[in-house]
């Protein structure tokens, strides 16, 4: 038994990352705005696209993320590729990596309002478009820039190509609807074209040499001959041009986008529209392309998403063959799904769940969503309401799509929240007026409604219980009901001080976590049905929270832009740290490796790691003065290694400066007090002989091989080589005689324990700590071997002062199963000994006394007296020795320490009983409350 001292908290200074959860990565990005690039290396394709301000690698065929690029200072304007390269502009930098690692860098000026938007590779040089209205053309390699092309206000650049077969020749497009052709070598106009009367925002090299189609901003695309400067068609389509493209199979069909998000698909042939892809993309398509002799287009949009068009069907028209996207809106609601933590479901205000858009579907706002992973294989096993609909439809996870069944609330009123039984049965449904109504979730049929004192106000949270017994649903009135979910009927009713706004129980152990509108958050105990925690400390209304796997951690989210961990155990905040933006949602993954938020204005989900899951963390009470900032996490995790160590080594830096905790070795003195040691150390003593017997060889050692022949050696078993006369005459000068019985070897052991002995004080005040802690540090078979090899000389010296010290540490009620444990080792080995030996342990100083005395009487008595005087001084010594024997021999230590043992035995057993009805006690306390 031990305890804890408390001790006055110094001052830690603040973390600069969160104590618990560190930022790991932002997943749901796919693309943005930048148009993409293809590069074919050999068969395989490979896309890159513009996250932010980092960059991914696809690869076409599976559309699996290859690569993420390293976190720029700046957002991310263009992208341009060459092998093994990837080049990118962020500000006024051109920087360039290869494989996501960064390889060079240099600027196109120094005025950091400088921007670049448009990169094209031009051999070893790269050319790029500037916000001043320049064309500039760098060596990608060294940065060394070759060439500088100004234009004034007359002529304000948007795009460029480099047309094929072109020699030192780029294409140069301006708002003004004009055309230039330079000679980038030496930064001279060669040719200029009329203008098309609108502006001009995109160039694409035709398959044709020497054609160029032009996309122009009032949605013409004009496919133009560059050397004779004449126009071989104009095709109109609605909106502006954004993106143009030719397929290279064999079929004259060219695509074009517009930024609706709509792909027009063109017959060269007949110059008419063969299709046009509405809502291809929702929002605008920035970049289109064909790849190379395959009837695959490829798309990105501004709506985070990637695809696949396949042009496989007899009528020429095209089919979506893979995707890859996210939310184009802020996600609102997200929840792991299943018990591996691989999958979250999420839904976004774009309306969108499971991938599909229910804005096709024309359904509302997604406003809550519930799953259960128990029946996903059979039927549909998720929910949810939406904005102002009175009807909960249901999904189906197994085939990713909606399901067949509408669940209304039978009083007509809108849905307001939404709940999956744990075992995927039922579906539970909770309306404005305060309704809740209970359906089957395979058929879609209602089942049974909840009216029996019900709410009188909007319900705002349904929770059921593991068993299926019980349903708990709060509402805006403050009342918390307990509701018997087999008959219907109310069984308990709590009244909580402000409405509540929502509902989140851990099943493992029955604890209801409650959201009111006073900013706080209740822990209720299902089974005494009282509230047992209150989370004060949000400045503004609650958005979510979640548990922990293990039920220990309560995280929360608020309007306040913080997220919160709060200790059930201890009621403590132990982490709190502030957002750049407001989270919205909260899901804990049910491993416990990381925590997923959403937030507003970002349309990724954001994981957290935690960091409890291989470092040590400090579970200390903080406050508010302990807030931080930190960044949202990035599509790439933390690539400088230097900066992930000062994150990790500034939290172990706070651990160090936090207030220790010292452990006193006893509370008091009246205590028995058990050691620190694991059980197994004095268990073995115990059974030491039974394990040595286990350990014993099953066959004879065998011989060693013998020594090669040329060497002559000794019989016996030990092989010994035979020592030739020289050696014989070294040992013999070399040697030294020792006689064994000079030598008196002594232990550390006893060394400590003799040390102990002559110190002051009496038996039980006697200092043996150096002794007890050194013994602490032997193996069992060092403790045996030590006990054994006492000498029994001196009246069985040795063996007492062992048991003295047994008594000592009795005495003082410390590590008593060590003591005990030593005790029955010891008398194992000399309790033969200690019972032939009962004369042992003659007091010294009584004997030498009495031989004074008698010498002095023999000095004065008369001879003829002398022999009387003998016998009574031998019949007084005889005495004395029995008298001594029973005072302070071993025997009388033994049973000494016996009578310790058993009154430390009868007293743990008090203590035993002593807890048993404390137990008792308590749990009659908390049936009758």
């Amino acid at each position: 038994m031990f305890g804890v001292s408390k001790k006055a908290r110094t001052q830690a200074p603040k973390a600069a990352a969160p104590r618990i959860f560190v930022p790991f990565r932002a997943i749901g990005y796919v693309t943005n705005e930048v148009p993409f690039n293809i590069q074919a290396r050999g068969q395989a394709y490979f896309l890159t696209t513009c996250v932010g301000t980092t960059f991914h690698i696809y690869d076409v065929a599976k559309m699996n993320l290859q690569f993420v690029g390293a976190h720029t200072s700046h957002p991310i304007t263009a992208l341009a590729a060459l092998g093994d390269l990837t080049f990118v502009a962020c500000g006024s930098d051109v920087v360039s990596y290869r494989r996501a690692k960064e390889v060079s860098r240099f600027t196109c000026g120094e005025d950091e309002r400088l921007s670049i938007a448009s990169l094209e590779i031009f051999g070893q040089h790269i050319i790029s478009i500037c916000s001043d209205n320049s064309v500039k053309l760098n060596d990608h390699t060294t940065g060394e820039l070759y060439t500088t092309i100004d234009f004034d206000s007359s002529f304000t650049v948007t795009t460029l190509i480099h047309p094929s077969t072109y020699l030192n020749k780029i294409l140069i497009g301006s708002n003004q609807g004009t055309m230039q052709i330079w000679n980038i070598r030496t930064s001279t106009m060669v040719y200029a074209f009329k203008s098309f009367n609108s502006p001009i925002t995109c160039f694409t090299q035709t398959p044709v040499v020497d054609v160029i189609a032009v996309g122009l901003l009032d949605g013409s695309i004009v496919i133009h001959n560059i050397r004779t400067d004449a126009t071989i068609m104009t095709l109109r389509q609605e909106g502006k041009v954004t993106a143009v493209t030719f397929r290279t199979d064999d079929q004259h069909v060219m695509a074009s986008a517009n930024m609706y998000g709509d792909i027009a698909l063109w017959d060269l042939d007949r110059q008419k529209i063969l299709h046009v892809m509405k809502g291809a993309h929702d929002g605008s398509i920035p970049s289109i392309q064909f790849l190379n002799g395959q009837p695959i287009l490829m798309s990105s949009g501004a709506d985070n998403a990637v695809k696949q068009w396949i042009f496989d069907s007899l009528d020429g028209l095209p089919r979506l063959l893979k995707s890859r996207s996210g939310h184009h809106q802020p996600p609102t609601h997200i929840k792991y799904y299943g018990e591996d933590g691989h999958f979250i479901l999420s839904a976004g205000r774009d309306r969108s769940l499971l991938n599909l858009k229910i804005d096709e579907l024309k359904l509302p706002l997604v406003t809550t969503l519930a799953a259960s992973p128990a029946k996903e294989k059979e039927w549909d096993n998720i929910l949810t309401a939406h904005w102002n609909e009175p009807g909960v439809r249901s999904w189906n996870y197994q085939r990713k799509a909606l399901g067949a069944h509408i669940m209304s609330p039978r009083d007509g009123s809108a849905t307001k929240t939404v709940a999956v039984s744990s075992c995927g049965n039922f579906g539970f449904v909770g309306s404005a007026s305060g309704g809740i109504d209970m359906f089957n979730m395979q058929s879609g049929l209602f089942r049974r409604s909840y009216e029996e004192d019900g709410h009188k106000k909007s319900v705002t949270g349904l929770q059921s219980d593991r068993l299926n017994r019980t349903l708990i649903s709060g509402s805006l009135d403050g009342l918390l009901k307990l509701w018997d979910i087999k008959t219907g009927k109310c069984e308990h009713t709590m009244e909580m001080p402000s409405p509540i706004t929502h509902l989140l129980l851990f099943t493992e152990n029955n604890h209801l976590a409650v959201i009111c509108d006073d900013l706080c958050i209740r822990i209720v105990d299902v089974e005494n049905r009282r509230v047992v925690r209150e989370f004060w400390g949000h400045s503004n209304r609650i958005t979510d929270m979640t548990f922990s796997p293990d039920g220990h951690w309560l995280v929360s989210a608020s309007l306040d832009a913080t997220i919160r961990t709060w200790d059930l155990p201890t009621g403590h905040m132990v982490d709190i740290f502030r957002c750049e933006s407001i989270a919205t949602s909260l899901s804990f993954s049910p491993t416990g490796d990381y925590l997923a938020t959403a937030h507003v204005d970002n349309v990724g989900i954001f994981l957290w790691a935690n960091r409890m899951q291989f470092t040590t963390v400090s579970l200390r009470s903080i406050t508010e003065d302990d807030v931080i900032r930190v960044a949202l996490p990035t599509s790439s995790t933390l690539e400088d290694e230097t900066e992930a160590e000062n994150m990790f080594t500034t939290n172990e830096e706070v651990l160090a400066l936090e207030p220790t905790i010292e452990t006193p070795e006893q509370l008091t003195e009246q205590m028995i007090t058990l050691s620190l040691l694991p059980k197994s150390k004095w268990q073995t003593l115990l059974n030491l002989d039974v394990i040595k017997s286990r350990n014993k060889p099953k066959e004879a050692p065998k011989a060693p091989e013998k020594a090669p022949f040329f060497l002559s050696t000794l019989p016996g078993v030990e092989p010994k080589f035979v020592a030739t006369k020289k050696d014989e005459e070294r040992s013999m000068e070399d040697s030294k005689m020792i006689r064994m019985s000079m030598l008196q070897p002594e232990t550390v052991f006893m060394t400590l324990l003799k040390r102990g002995h002559t110190s002051s004080g009496s038996s039980s005040e006697k200092d043996y700590s150096d002794f007890f802690d050194h013994l602490k540090t032997l193996n069992p078979s060092a403790v045996d071997f030590e006990l054994r090899s006492m000498s029994l000389d001196n009246d069985l010296a040795e063996p007492r002062y062992f048991l003295e010290a047994i008594e000592c540490l009795l005495q003082q009620k410390r590590d008593f199963e060590l003591a005990e444990a030593y005790l029955n080792l010891f008398l194992k080995i000399h309790g033969d000994v200690l019972v032939a030996n009962p004369e042992a342990g003659l007091d010294d100083e009584e004997e030498s006394e009495s031989e004074d005395e008698d010498s002095e009487m023999e000095s004065d008595a008369d001879s003829d007296e002398e022999e009387e005087r003998k016998q009574r001084k031998a019949n007084k010594k005889l005495l004395k020795v029995k008298v001594n024997a029973v005072k302070v021999g071993p025997l009388s230590v033994s049973m000494r320490l016996r009578r310790l043992v058993n009154e430390h035995q009868r007293e743990w057993k008090r203590l035993e009983e002593l807890f048993q009805s404390t137990l008792c006690l308590i749990e009659f306390m908390r049936t009758k409350a």
